[in-house]
């Protein structure tokens, strides 16, 4: 299955994307453009001014902030130059009025806080990049201005709803450009942030949190599970996040480590808390450890067979078959739906 084949739109002419090489061409000629744009004197300063004055127009943030934005931009001068020329000559131009965090993007931590900053400046751009190829940058705007893209809907046991929405989080905004999160009842449940990415003409997605709400979460998840037929709302969002990745045609799932998540990072180590057990879980769900620590998740796991439960329990199993199956079956349409 991959995504349903658009237009993608540069300099105002549409260019057909069913065909990922053209989506790796087109990426490169913007950012040889914006290259080359921010390798002149006129341009370098062109930015510099923008990025400075858009981020010191928030009236939201201090001093010491507005410092340090400064310092960090003359320390790595170049790749903050670099990404504030794609989010100038891109469609992320509007949405940085209202999201001063993306020009403060390149300077922070950022899905694995051992990525060097040319990675993590690479990341960031393809994630946006991909956002606008896979959902259209008017979605992908409204998004990261607070809009929840619906992808998924399913009843539980006891006719509980429960939804599967695509958003942007601000508490998230280091572990990853893009949230899925469960919710029921409407309330928000658990959630996984993660990016995309792309190697080659390869798309990847990049695991940086799961995250449960801090709002009664082990009662809300306790009740949750029984609703689902006892399914954990943490590896239903794996499951979803697998159906997702098929949908937009993933070749790779890598999910963050404990020990590499951005938190553990020295300006978070005594701030910043990491309860949850990442490597458990990422084993759990059937995922094996990379060289550099984090963990790939198989991109499909085959659901066992009714047949080879107990005979007590298949009459459970039949009906966490029925949510699973309702719930990919729900993605694969809402992700064409933008």
């Amino acid at each position: 299955m991959s995504y349903n084949p658009g237009h993608y739109e540069t300099n105002g002419a549409a260019v057909d994307i069913s065909n990922q090489k053209v989506i790796w061409h087109i990426d490169h000629v913007i950012d040889n453009h914006a290259e080359k744009n921010a390798s002149r004197v006129s341009d370098f300063l062109q930015f510099f001014l923008w990025a400075f004055r858009t981020r010191f127009a928030d009236q939201g943030i201090s001093v010491k902030a507005r410092l340090l934005f400064l310092l960090r931009t003359c320390l790595h001068p170049r790749l903050s130059l670099h990404w504030y020329a794609f989010l100038y000559h891109g469609y992320l131009r509007k949405a940085v009025q209202a999201n001063g965090f993306l020009l403060d993007a390149i300077h922070r931590p950022f899905f694995d806080h051992q990525l060097p900053l040319p990675r993590r400046l690479g990341l960031l751009k393809n994630h946006f990049h991909l956002c606008q190829v896979f959902f259209g940058k008017v979605l992908a705007r409204e998004i990261l201005a607070g809009k929840a893209h619906e992808i998924a809907k399913f009843k539980g046991k006891n006719g509980e709803q429960f939804h599967l929405a695509l958003f942007w989080g601000c508490t998230y905004k280091r572990e990853g450009g893009l949230t899925l999160g469960l919710f029921l009842d409407g309330a928000i449940l658990q959630c996984l942030t993660f990016s995309f990415d792309r190697y080659k003409n390869d798309v990847a997605i990049k695991v940086g949190g799961i995250q449960a709400s801090n709002h009664h979460s082990q009662e809300s998840i306790r009740v949750a599970t029984k609703a689902l037929h006892g399914i954990q709302p943490r590896l239903l969002l794996i499951d979803a996040l697998r159906s997702l990745a098929a949908g937009v045609g993933c070749t790779s799932i890598e999910c963050v480590a404990k020990r590499n998540h951005i938190y553990q990072a020295w300006r978070y180590k005594f701030s910043k808390n990491i309860r949850a057990e990442y490597d458990q879980l990422w084993l759990a769900a059937g995922g094996t450890p990379h060289a550099n620590g984090n963990f790939i998740l198989p991109l499909f796991v085959a659901d066992k067979p009714v047949s080879s439960r107990p005979a007590n329990k298949r009459s459970e199993y039949r009906a966490r078959e029925g949510i699973t199956h309702a719930m990919r079956s729900d993605i694969t349409v809402g992700l064409q739906t933008k």
